[in-house]
């Protein structure tokens, strides 16, 4: 949005709407330098978050280093202890900063308030820190338990419960950290799913079924989040995750193009199989175009328009590479396929370059008729 906004005033500055004088305070006011208090607050929030990553990790290391040390109860007794005093600083930091909030307020700051409270609420503050602590001691007790009681629980209940738990957490956050915590949980537990149960029903989950439930999956979260941001209601800005919607997006398309370049080098075209073959190169394509209509057309981007073209890319070279191992002119085979990924790179990046001009002058052009409004 900021890459947006300069480009935007640029384009104001060449069609002369924007003095020479004046283009350097426009390009400020969009992206002002950060002073003192910026850079510090920002080592602040890093040091903040690291710490509370630290001293997670380091309570589950020492429970597990001095596990015959400790007896049941002082095991329960640090880890809850520990989960209680994070659930307290969580609440009494979001209150400070709400009595905060409602002192200051006022009908002539009203707005720039709203948004450093929602700013503070959302984003990188002392009371998400302590959530993020709290979902990770949440994580250290449900394993406590299992390994004290022995619950014979295969491994992928933790990891699915731990996600469940945490759910309420991510959804007060409105947090990038504590969903794409939520959503890694829930890959690994699908993962370890499968694992747990291909052996059993191998008719039902193939390798190639795995990767395209991968991808079904992380594709399914990216959309929900993509949805929930745009859609007008009340819980809008606890999905405004734009970490989340492109770790998911981009699990999903590399586990689409890993199906895509199985199916180009692993299987033979043959009477059996060319049926699956095709159902999965379907699905491929039908994927990746109703991305790239989407967000070439309806929500203009260029992140997943790149994702969708290095895959389409990877998977013409592979199809390439395929020839060149049944062929015998190995050298001339490399060639052409060097010649071919350097003309499918530098098409790509012209076309991308073309079209982040192009959305530039669409969002300019937006701009004008919002402000002529």
């Amino acid at each position: 949005m900021m890459t947006q906004k300069r480009s935007t005033i640029w384009h104001w500055f060449l069609d002369g709407k924007i003095a020479p004088a004046n283009l350097k305070a426009a390009m400020l006011e969009v992206y002002p330098h950060p002073n003192a208090k910026n850079w510090q607050l920002l080592i602040a929030n890093i040091l903040l978050y690291l710490g509370v990553l630290l001293f997670g990790a380091g309570v589950i290391f020492f429970m597990a280093f001095n596990w015959d040390a400790l007896s049941h109860l002082n095991k329960f007794a640090i880890v809850e202890t520990i989960f209680a005093l994070f659930i307290g600083g969580f609440y009494l930091t979001n209150r400070a900063q709400k009595k905060q909030y409602l002192q200051q307020k006022s009908q002539h700051d009203q707005y720039h308030l709203q948004a450093q409270h929602n700013q503070q609420t959302y984003g990188w503050s002392l009371a998400n820190a302590m959530l993020l602590g709290a979902s990770i001691m949440l994580g250290a007790l449900l394993a406590l338990v299992g390994q004290t009681y022995q619950t014979g629980a295969d491994p992928w209940q933790l990891f699915a419960i731990w996600a469940v738990l945490i759910l309420p957490f991510a959804y007060i956050a409105g947090f990038d950290l504590l969903w794409l915590l939520v959503v890694v949980l829930l890959n690994v537990s699908l993962g370890l799913y499968l694992q747990s149960f291909a052996s059993v029903f191998s008719f039902l989950l193939e390798d190639m079924q795995q990767i395209a439930i991968f991808g079904l999956v992380n594709l399914a979260i990216h959309l929900l989040f993509t949805l929930a941001k745009s859609c007008q209601w009340r819980g809008q800005l606890r999905f405004n995750c734009p970490m989340v919607e492109a770790t998911s997006l981009l699990a999903s398309l590399s586990a689409f193009t890993w199906l895509i370049v199985w199916i180009i080098f692993d299987f033979s075209y043959d009477f059996d199989s060319s049926e699956h073959i095709t159902y999965y190169a379907l699905l491929y394509l039908a994927i990746l175009t109703s991305l790239f209509v989407w967000y070439r057309y309806r929500s203009p981007a260029l992140y997943p328009l790149t994702l969708v073209l290095t895959s389409i890319s990877t998977a013409i070279v592979s199809l390439l590479s395929k020839e060149l191992f049944d062929s015998h002119d190995t050298i001339g085979g490399f060639f052409l396929i060097a010649m071919v990924v350097i003309g499918l790179t530098s098409g790509s990046l012209y076309w991308l370059k073309k079209l982040q001009t192009e959305f530039a002058q669409t969002a300019m052009l937006n701009s004008e008729e919002a402000a002529h409004e």
